[in-house]
């Protein structure tokens, strides 16, 4: 009696059980984050732009972001990891069909008895094989799930490596511009440095300037001859680091023209609750979370029985010839279920391993979510402080243009040392290749804001 109660309620209080854990295991305030309704540190709160490219108005950059997206080969390698989950998920599909395999077998035997009589038995039959495990508890469903989930994962990895790419080309781009901009500066002070030597000598062969000072002008024009030649280095590497970028080979020639552009409107940065749908890399990382959970039912419903039907069907015969109009064809259809009583706990421990990945995805999540919010707030502080510094060495550049000329004028009427004029040419220059640093970083810190806010971009304007 004991016996029949157990077989009779068993099915419904697994079904009961299972619906206990059907549950997701995501914590509610992993799903349901509250977060400001503005950003700590500022910011306009208009609706992001949605091409950021054309925000930087330079005819070249659309379609150096173009060739890197269509190129590069770090996208390259996201776009073949998409090809294997899109692979995936065809093959997890594909458990939840049955399976029908043909085979054709022959079969040859010689016998021989101890009075010497022989004979030679051949048999041939064909068939086709059936087995379909039914998916009684949704443990195949889950698993297709699981990998649907992970493919839309991977479209938002390809999606924001483009992003970054296309950020990376900008910055890089930018980066070049900057190079040439110091290397012309570091001319002018190359050329302004020889320019003051010959002043000196030639003062010094009419005896009006001391050795001292013929020294020091030789010393600058020497240290200026080291400063171009490193930015002439520098200025090589920033072209090699585009063209990486871009697959190109890594030559360090590329001709850009024109001036780092100066963008002084404000970014609109929206509503901090709006990143979480704006980042492809926090919805990467929230779609992993979720095929985790889906992982983790996958791995609870394979500790139950499973349900398979197996059929078969074909037919035999002496002569392979005589295969297909054979009489002697034979079928059969069975069904089992298999419910796993011992393994070691191998099966508990997948489940583990399982709930385990569900609470490091959702860390993970929550770490990159924090991470997307500090990256803003940090770019929006860095914008204000970067444009106050911008605009304070533009006014000393100006000064120190000034004072070079005034120290330059004293120095030929002998009313100030020549250390004077250097420590004037120094200022001077400083203080331009200062502005062009930082209008660099503006544009710089600009890319980083559009790539926090998760801003698209498109290479044709």
């Amino acid at each position: 009696m004991g016996n029949s109660l157990f077989l009779k309620y068993f099915p419904f209080a697994l079904i009961a059980a299972l619906a206990g854990c059907s549950h997701s295991a995501i914590t509610p305030e992993t799903a349901d984050p509250q977060f400001p309704a503005a950003w700590a540190r500022g910011g306009d709160l208009g609706s992001v732009e949605l091409n950021w490219l054309e925000n930087f108005d330079h005819p070249l950059l659309g379609g150096l972001v173009g060739e890197a997206i269509a190129n590069n080969y770090a996208l390259a390698q996201e776009r073949t990891r998409l090809y294997q989950a899109e692979q995936t998920v065809v093959i997890t599909r594909a458990n939840r069909f049955p399976t029908l395999d043909v085979s054709i077998d022959g079969s040859r035997r010689h016998t021989e008895s101890s009075q010497g009589t022989a004979a030679t038995l051949q048999s041939f039959s064909a068939g086709i094989d059936g087995r379909w495990e039914v998916d009684l508890w949704g443990r195949l469903s889950k698993e297709q799930q699981a990998a649907q989930l992970a493919l839309e994962a991977q479209r938002a990895s390809l999606q924001s490596a483009e992003r970054s790419i296309a950020a990376t080309t900008a910055a890089a781009f930018f980066d070049v511009m900057q190079g040439k901009q110091l290397l012309e500066v570091a001319r002018r002070r190359l050329d302004i440095a020889i320019e003051s030597h010959d002043i000196v000598a030639s003062g010094y062969r009419q005896g009006l300037n001391s050795a001292l000072d013929l020294y020091l002008a030789r010393n600058q024009v020497e240290r200026e001859n080291a400063g171009y030649a490193q930015q002439e280095q520098t200025y090589s590497e920033s072209v090699t680091n585009l063209q990486l970028t871009l697959a190109r080979y890594p030559d360090g020639h590329m001709e850009i023209e024109g001036q780092l552009p100066v963008i002084t409107e404000p970014l609109p940065t929206g509503l901090p609750s709006e990143l979480l749908t704006r980042r492809p890399d926090v919805q990467e990382a929230w779609l992993n979370l979720l095929a985790a959970d889906a992982d983790l039912a996958s791995a609870h419903k394979a500790r139950f029985p499973s349900l398979s039907l197996v059929g078969s069907s074909g037919v035999t015969s002496l002569e392979f010839s005589d295969l297909l109009d054979s009489n002697n064809s034979f079928w059969s259809i069975a069904g089992g279920v298999t419910q796993p009583l011992f393994n070691a706990g191998r099966l508990r421990a997948f489940e583990n391993q399982a709930a385990a990945r569900v609470e490091l995805a959702e860390q993970q999540y929550l770490q990159l979510v924090y991470r997307a919010f500090a990256d803003v707030e940090n770019a929006i502080s860095r914008s204000a402080s970067l444009k106050q510094r911008y605009e304070s060495f533009l006014e000393a550049q100006t000064n120190s243009r000034a004072a070079l000329e005034l120290a330059l004028e004293q120095y030929q009427r002998g009313l100030v040392s020549y250390t004077t004029v250097l420590e004037s040419q120094r200022q001077a220059f400083d203080a331009e290749a200062t502005v062009v640093q930082l209008r660099n970083q503006l544009l710089q810190n600009r890319i980083s804001l559009f790539l926090s806010l998760g801003g698209e971009f498109s290479t044709e304007y």
